[in-house]
C-alpha cells in the first residue's frame, strides 16, 4: 500500500516508509483542538519535504515536541523531538508523530486506536489511557 500524502494545498508531503502500527487519537488540548489523530515512528521511517513551520506549546515551560504545520494551507504535518526533550532523553529521540488525518480514511480502517490521556499527563513519564483501544471504522 502506498504510504504517501500531501497536506490540503499539496506544498508539504509526508511519506512513510512502513504502514503505521497503531493511529493515537490525544485528548491535549492541543491535538484536540486540531482533531489530529498521530502515528508514532521513527523519524528513519518518515520523509517530509516542503516548507512547514512550528508551534510550541505556551502553557508548558519546557515542551517536548515541536508541532509541524504547512506554511501555506495550514495543515498539521507532524511532530518533532525539540531540543529540551532530546537533553532529558540523554541526547537522542528516535520518536516523531505522524498526522494521519492527512491520509485516505480508507487506508486506515482496520488499525489499532488508542486513546492517550495528554490532558492528564505531567510531560514526563509515561501516559495512562483515556478509554479502551479500539479499531479505526
Amino acid at each position: 500500500m502506498n504510504w504517501n500524502t500531501t497536506c490540503h494545498c499539496g506544498a508539504v508531503s509526508v511519506r512513510l516508509a512502513k504502514a503505521p502500527e497503531e493511529i493515537a487519537e490525544c485528548n491535549c488540548s492541543l491535538c484536540f483542538s486540531h482533531g489530529i489523530l498521530w502515528s508514532y515512528m521513527s523519524p528513519r521511517d518518515v520523509v517530509i519535504e516542503g516548507a512547514t513551520r512550528t508551534y510550541n506549546r505556551a502553557d508548558r515551560e519546557n515542551p517536548n515536541s515541536d508541532l509541524h504545520f504547512c506554511a501555506t494551507c495550514g495543515c498539521t504535518t507532524h511532530w518533532s523531538a525539540t531540543e529540551g526533550l532530546i537533553e532529558r532523553m540523554g541526547g537522542e529521540v528516535d520518536l516523531m508523530g505522524v498526522n494521519m488525518r492527512l491520509f485516505d480514511p480508507a487506508q486506515l480502517s482496520g488499525l489499532k486506536l488508542s486513546f492517550p490521556d495528554g490532558r492528564g499527563w505531567s510531560g514526563e513519564g509515561p501516559w495512562a489511557y483515556a478509554r479502551e483501544h479500539g479499531v479505526m471504522p
